[in-house]
């Protein structure tokens, strides 16, 4: 593997650094906070205009064409800029799965919607005990004449209150022990959302389904064989948190490195204090080590390597551990000022909370990383 970008990556790292430190920031990440949702709609508007919905997306369904990699190198500034919006779960989540597996009718109907911004999709998948996990998925889809109907609570769903279509994972009704994967309007009879808090501030719902009905032509994958999809949809996940930990890490590391240089103690720099020094060169060993591995697990994914869910699980068990660690030395590093809620640490701080939290955290990674090593 090549750890250098390419020339088409970098073009898209550095487009994506001007526009989301002109237009995202501390400023917007605070107004999404405060629930103030009209901004992030103004700034989706503007990243739909220039194409990233649909950066990974096939030309031949309305996208640009590019790779994973290119991908992971707009979603890597993406965390670091705390950019609002549906891009994670459209297009790194649900994007890929529906090109790969859904039927021609649908890719035709969803993806040009995808690809120009227009439209999205809500991860529902998890429910009240938060884990990707077969045993705690209790939704359940009936059939019916025509298609299913599903009944279920999903938690944690985000941007699914804006959300056009919710992917929702549910076991068979007469065969519980089965799991498909299907597509849902929003807008269908007995669709219900509540709000949810989480870390970082971005929306979240809990979703209800009431014997909401789903054409038969909306399963995504065969009948009866959805988990294996929700696994690929969740190593994908993992791979992309963990590439936006170490976005989110380096924007502390940048921020912790220039408020050195500038604070001042005892008539000079705090940067010139070797305690401070150790701190940095810590945090910077920290977000490059992240970084290499997760881009690893980005790359395995894309090449098909079999070796993906251990590369995976090792990029996503170092990104939830050291990242927020990064986050907590900045504090340290910058003071008091860096505890406070005016100063925009914080917001990273929470970011790298919630980012670490998914797809089973640290500690899921650590047991995937053990089964994948044969211990």
């Amino acid at each position: 593997m090549d750890f250098g970008f390419s020339e088409t990556e970098e073009m898209v790292r550095n487009s994506a650094r001007e526009f989301l430190s002109r237009e995202a920031g501390p400023s917007l990440a605070r107004q999404v906070l405060d629930g103030q949702l009209d901004a992030a709609g103004e700034f989706w508007r503007q990243v739909s205009e220039m194409g990233w919905p649909g950066l990974a997306i096939a030309e031949e369904h309305g996208g640009a064409g590019m790779g994973m990699t290119e991908l992971a190198a707009l979603m890597e500034q993406w965390a670091a800029h705390m950019a609002p919006g549906p891009l994670f779960e459209s297009a790194v989540m649900a994007a890929p799965l529906i090109e790969a597996n859904g039927t021609d009718r649908l890719k035709r109907e969803v993806l040009p919607g995808l690809a120009d911004g227009s439209k999205s999709i809500g991860i529902a998948i998890i429910e009240e005990q938060a884990r990707w996990d077969i045993d705690a998925v209790n939704a359940v889809a009936v059939k019916t004449g025509d298609g299913w109907a599903i009944t279920g609570e999903k938690r944690f769903v985000a941007y699914g209150d804006e959300a056009d279509w919710l992917l929702v994972a549910a076991r068979h009704d007469e065969s519980p022990d089965q799991f498909s994967l299907f597509l849902v309007d929003r807008s269908s009879a007995g669709v219900t959302t509540e709000v949810m808090d989480q870390a970082s501030g971005e929306p979240v719902y809990a979703v209800q389904l009431n014997e909401t009905p789903v054409s038969g032509d909306r399963l995504i994958g065969l009948e009866g064989e959805g988990w294996p999809l929700v696994e690929s949809m969740a190593l994908r996940g993992a791979a992309f948190r963990a590439v936006q930990l170490a976005g989110i890490g380096q924007a502390a590391l940048d921020r912790t490195v220039a408020y050195a240089k500038e604070r001042k103690q005892f008539g000079q720099p705090i940067g010139s204090f070797q305690a401070i020094q150790h701190t940095l060169a810590d945090m910077a060993v920290a977000v490059r080590s992240v970084r290499h591995q997760a881009y690893r697990a980005v790359w395995s994914i894309a090449t098909g390597s079999p070796d993906a869910p251990r590369d995976v699980a090792r990029a996503s068990a170092a990104a939830c551990s050291l990242i927020p660690d990064v986050c907590w030395k900045a504090h340290q590093s910058h003071g008091a000022i860096g505890f406070t809620w005016e100063h925009d640490l914080h917001l990273l701080t929470r970011h790298s909370l919630a980012y670490a939290a998914e797809f089973g955290g640290e500690s899921q990674s650590l047991d995937a990383l053990a089964n994948a090593l044969s211990l």
